[in-house]
Order: structure tokens, then C-alpha cells, then sequence
């Protein structure tokens, strides 16, 4: 598994503890918003888009406006949030 930094953690297990999978998803505002300060903003949406690249999460399948987590990827996203 590739090496995360806090804010990808973060979001992870912000999406994680919302149970961010399968058939459910979140919206991108919503999820750089939780938990972060509003200074955060952009750095959160920088881990977003890293996690996206990494295949960790993934866009909705109805909307490019929404993510979720990947499911083929349960194992790593675990692991990341027994960390």
C-alpha cells in the first residue's frame, strides 16, 4: 500500500465512519467540510483527489459530484483505519 498523509487518513475515516460504500456515497463538499477547518478546505480536496488517483475511493456511479469508498479495496481502507 502506497503511504498516505494525514489528511488522506482523515478523509478515509471521515468516509469510513459514515459507511461511505457500496450503493451509498457522499458529496465532495460535504466530505472536505467534515472535520477540517475552513483554511483545510483545499487541502482536503487535494487528499480527495489523491485517494481518487490511488483508486481508494471512487466517484458515484450516478453522479460526479458524489464519492464512495471502493469496495474492491475493503482491505487497504481498513487497514488504514486501524491505524
Amino acid at each position: 500500500m502506497e503511504s498516505l498523509n494525514d489528511f488522506e487518513i482523515a478523509v478515509i475515516k471521515a468516509m469510513h465512519s459514515r459507511k461511505v460504500y457500496g450503493s451509498k456515497h457522499i458529496r465532495l463538499e460535504k466530505i472536505m467540510k467534515s472535520g477540517f477547518m475552513p483554511h483545510q478546505y483545499g487541502e482536503s480536496r487535494e487528499a480527495i483527489e489523491s485517494l481518487l488517483k490511488k483508486s481508494l475511493i471512487i466517484y458515484a456511479k450516478r453522479s460526479k459530484d458524489a464519492i464512495q469508498l471502493n469496495k474492491e479495496k475493503l482491505s487497504e481502507i481498513y487497514a488504514v483505519v486501524r491505524m
